[in-house]
C-alpha cells in the first residue's frame, strides 16, 4: 500500500511540474481564441499554490491552470476562472494539487546525457587527467548508438523525476539522443559533437560534417528538439 501511495504522489508531482512548464514555453492565446476553446479542457490543475514566474512574479495561493491541447489557456486565481469560462470546468483529467507548489519546469543547461552510464568511473583527479586517462578510452571502447540510447533514457528519467523538462546536451550519436528525448516528452537543445580526434560516431571531419548536416535537417522545426552543432 505504501509503495502505491508513493507512486501516486510522485506521479501527481510530476504531472503538476510538467503541466506548469508549458506556461513558459507556449504563448497565451488571444481572448477570442480562449473563448473558442472554452467548451472543454484536457487538464485542470487546481487548489495548488501556483508559482507563475511571469513578469510580475505572481504567486497564487489558490491557483488554477487549464490546459487544452499543447497550450495553457488559463493561469490565475480559481475565483477568476468563471469570469472567463462561465460554462464551468469540464476536463478530461483534473488534478488536486492541494498542499503542493505548481512550478515551471526546470531547465538543465549543461549535460552529456548518455554519460550517466559512465558515472563514478574515477574520482579525485584533474579534469584533463580524468578525460584523457579514463573517459576518452572508456568511450572509445564502449560508446555505441545503443549505449547512447540507454544512457539518454536513464538521464531523461532522472531529470523528469527532478522536475527538469528541458535540457541542453552535447555528445555523440545525437540523433539517437533526439529520438529518446522526444519519446520521453522532454525538450532538448542537442548538439552533435565536433572534436579533434576520431569520435565514437564519426571517424573524420568529413563524416562529422555529413552527420551533423543530416541531423540539423531532420529536426528542423520540431516542437521539442532544437538541433545544433557543438564543439
Amino acid at each position: 500500500m505504501e509503495t502505491r501511495n508513493w507512486t501516486r504522489r510522485a506521479g501527481l508531482w510530476l504531472a503538476v511540474i510538467l503541466v506548469s512548464s508549458f506556461y513558459l514555453l507556449f504563448s497565451r492565446p488571444a481572448q477570442g481564441q480562449i473563448e473558442k476553446q472554452a467548451t472543454g479542457f484536457d487538464l485542470i490543475v487546481r487548489n495548488g499554490t501556483v508559482v507563475t514566474m511571469d513578469r510580475d512574479r505572481r504567486i497564487i495561493p489558490d491557483g488554477l491552470i487549464a490546459v487544452k491541447g499543447d497550450a495553457i489557456v488559463f493561469v490565475g486565481p480559481a475565483t477568476d476562472f468563471p469570469k472567463q469560462f462561465p460554462k464551468g470546468i469540464q476536463a478530461n483529467l483534473t488534478l488536486d494539487a492541494r498542499g503542493k507548489l505548481v512550478l515551471p519546469g526546470f531547465i538543465n543547461g549543461h549535460t552529456h546525457a548518455a554519460m550517466t552510464l559512465l558515472r563514478g568511473l574515477h574520482d579525485d583527479v584533474t579534469l584533463d587527467e580524468w578525460l584523457r586517462k579514463y573517459i576518452f578510452p572508456a568511450e572509445a571502447k564502449n560508446v555505441t548508438e545503443d549505449f547512447v540510447r540507454w544512457g539518454t533514457r536513464l538521464a531523461a528519467a532522472e531529470q523528469i523525476r527532478g522536475g527538469v523538462t528541458t535540457f541542453v546536451d552535447m555528445y555523440y550519436f545525437e540523433d539517437a539522443v533526439a529520438e529518446e528525448t522526444k519519446a520521453a516528452g522532454m525538450r532538448g537543445v542537442l548538439g552533435e559533437t565536433f572534436i579533434d580526434f576520431p569520435a565514437p560516431d564519426n571517424k573524420s571531419n568529413a563524416a562529422m560534417l555529413d552527420y551533423t548536416e543530416k541531423f540539423l535537417k531532420r529536426w528542423q522545426g520540431d516542437p521539442l528538439i532544437h538541433a545544433a552543432p557543438a564543439k
